[in-house]
């Protein structure tokens, strides 16, 4: 005889299944940039009816969904307020607006490819667009934008670990590949005075680096190179950062990355390999893992796993350094620096400073 299911975890799996709802509730309410509307004075619906263009109805029935998910309060009056969790979600202020508007559209559609990605191993993203992520944010502001926006938080939350982990005191020269819109780039700077920096980025992100350089007053020592450190990477720095890149990529495809970086590297010089640790004992690592297959085709790694890359690169790499924040850190030095000429120039957005 058949034992009937538990009720409670019959719940647990129907609210599980809810998901897809969820992710367009929040999304929705990026693109909408409730939250914006809400940040300074509690509003009524017809005040958000008239902001937004979405009927009074239709709000009606939406904003009851999200106060239940915490992120806008229904105050005695009627009113609408946004909550801590709801300003997380605004477009000047917070941190994962552009996650939410990317996790609505063009995540979402590649998480529809999942199936095909399991049983080939491919990108889900490109099975899905046509194309790979930096290709499309090339030709979609708003997605670079977003993307940008997401990097900035990451490195934001990376920063104090990637301080904690190495000294930068001997840093002339710090070439931050792959650098995202430059936020851990100019949070070493910012700590190290003496040193001088360079962002390289390929010409989607680049403006955004060159954005966040303007923004924390670093125009006079750190200059944007557009570039794709898949091709050529610049030599001249004594100090190279690699920070969440290598997760972006598959085995193979991730040491040709370090063997390009590597032959462009000085004599005497540093790679700092810089990413998330994967910890089985971590129950979101999985999905963190999963995510990068289905977005590049690529993986997160254990500490031993991102050591192993680097000596099948050509690097002596030392023990891998892990953060409060659960980043590792490995700095490692070219076993055979001869190479380095071989790399070929990139087109600058302005000239590295002096």
């Amino acid at each position: 005889m058949e034992v009937p299911p538990d009720p409670a975890q019959v719940e647990r799996l129907a609210t599980l299944l809810q998901g897809h709802a969820v992710t367009q509730l929040l999304a929705s309410a990026a693109r909408f940039r409730i939250p914006d509307l809400l940040a300074e004075d509690a509003l009524p619906v017809a005040g958000i009816s008239a902001r937004t263009g979405i009927p009074v109805s239709a709000l009606n029935r939406y904003l009851p969904a999200l106060e239940g998910l915490g992120i806008v309060r229904c105050e005695p009056d009627g009113t609408y307020r946004v909550t801590p969790l709801g300003r997380l979600l605004r477009s000047d202020t917070g941190s994962l607006h552009g996650q939410a508007l990317m996790a609505g559209d063009e995540y979402y559609g590649a998480w529809q490819e999942l199936d095909h990605c399991l049983l080939t191993g491919e990108s889900a993203f490109h099975a899905r667009h046509g194309r790979g992520l930096w290709e499309m944010a090339a030709g979609k502001p708003d997605l670079a934008a977003g993307f940008a926006r997401t990097m900035r938080w990451n490195s934001a939350r990376a920063l104090s670990d990637v301080l904690a982990l190495y000294d930068f005191t001997a840093a002339r020269l710090v070439v931050d590949l792959g650098a995202g819109d430059a936020t851990l780039l100019c949070g070493v700077l910012a700590r190290y005075p003496k040193a001088r920096g360079l962002a390289v980025e390929q010409g989607s992100m680049a403006a955004h680096a060159a954005a966040t350089v303007r923004e924390a007053g670093l125009d006079q020592r750190c200059a944007v190179q557009t570039g794709d450190i898949r091709r050529a990477v610049p030599s001249g720095g004594n100090v190279y950062l690699l920070k969440s890149v290598i997760h972006n990529w598959p085995d193979a495809a991730a040491v040709d990355i370090l063997r390009t970086v590597r032959d462009a590297m000085p004599a005497g010089s540093q790679l700092l390999l810089v990413e998330k640790a994967h910890d089985s004992a971590d129950p979101q690592a999985a999905l963190r893992d999963l995510t990068m297959m289905v977005l590049f085709a690529g993986q997160d790694r254990t500490p031993a796993e991102y050591h192993a890359l680097l000596i099948r690169a050509g690097f002596t790499p030392s023990a891998p350094r892990l953060g409060s924040s659960g980043m590792c850190l490995i700095a490692a030095t070219a076993d055979s620096v001869g190479h380095r000429d071989a790399a070929r120039p990139m087109p600058n957005t302005g000239e590295p400073p002096r």
